[in-house]
């Protein structure tokens, strides 16, 4: 029963005697956890907002994954991956549509007796491609088509820009918060009174 009172008082006496060492190390106090009978852990990551910003720019989401917020991979490379099949899609509709005009363009230049160069064979490719499905067309109406997905396209291309600039300043920004203080020590109080309801908010003053 001696030795187990001995034991006990020694396993009570653990955390003090870690405490005491990080304190004559020149720990502080909130390290002390890190301590485990006398070996230290390795010290954790020093994240800092230079490190998240040089990785953002370098791969998209790669901030995000430094300051391990992972949750809001999904949104940013979602955003990405849509825009850029956006983007290749219109580009694809953009180029039949232009070559198509210029068959058409050149078709009815002849037709109203003017001499223009040959098309290339792939124009009239693309303009058969677009006859077979709305039937025959003018000029006109693929020029307004080929525009919009033109406008498509170059929208699509500044989003990816808008989208990867906000994901670096999203890296950015949360990189500086990782270590802000989220004012646990701040407390809100809501009691009745005769005159009605008062709340008292609590603010500590001065630095911990």
């Amino acid at each position: 029963m001696r030795a187990l009172c001995v034991l006990l008082m020694g396993l009570c006496a653990l955390p003090d005697l870690a405490t005491a060492q990080a304190t004559l190390s020149g720990n502080r106090p909130d390290d002390v956890q890190r301590l485990v009978i006398g070996r230290a852990l390795p010290p954790a990551v020093n994240r800092t907002p230079q490190d998240a910003l040089r990785r953002a720019l370098l791969v998209p989401g790669w901030g995000q994954i430094y300051n391990r917020q992972y949750i809001k991979l999904p949104f940013v490379y979602g955003a990405l991956g849509g825009l850029a099949t956006l983007a290749v899609l219109s580009h694809q509709d953009y180029t039949l549509y232009r070559d198509a005009y210029q068959y058409k363009a050149w078709q009815e230049l002849v037709d109203a007796g003017a001499q223009a160069v040959n098309p290339k064979a792939e124009f009239q490719s693309a303009y058969d491609e677009i006859a077979a499905e709305f039937g025959t067309v003018s000029s006109r109406p693929i020029q307004t088509q080929r525009n919009n997905f033109r406008r498509s396209r170059d929208l699509s291309l500044i989003g990816i820009g808008l989208v990867y600039g906000l994901a670096v300043l999203d890296a950015y920004v949360s990189a500086h918060l990782i270590d802000f203080d989220d004012g646990t020590d701040l407390s809100l109080h809501v009691a009745p009174v005769p005159s009605g309801i008062r709340t008292t908010v609590l603010i500590p003053l001065g630095s911990r």
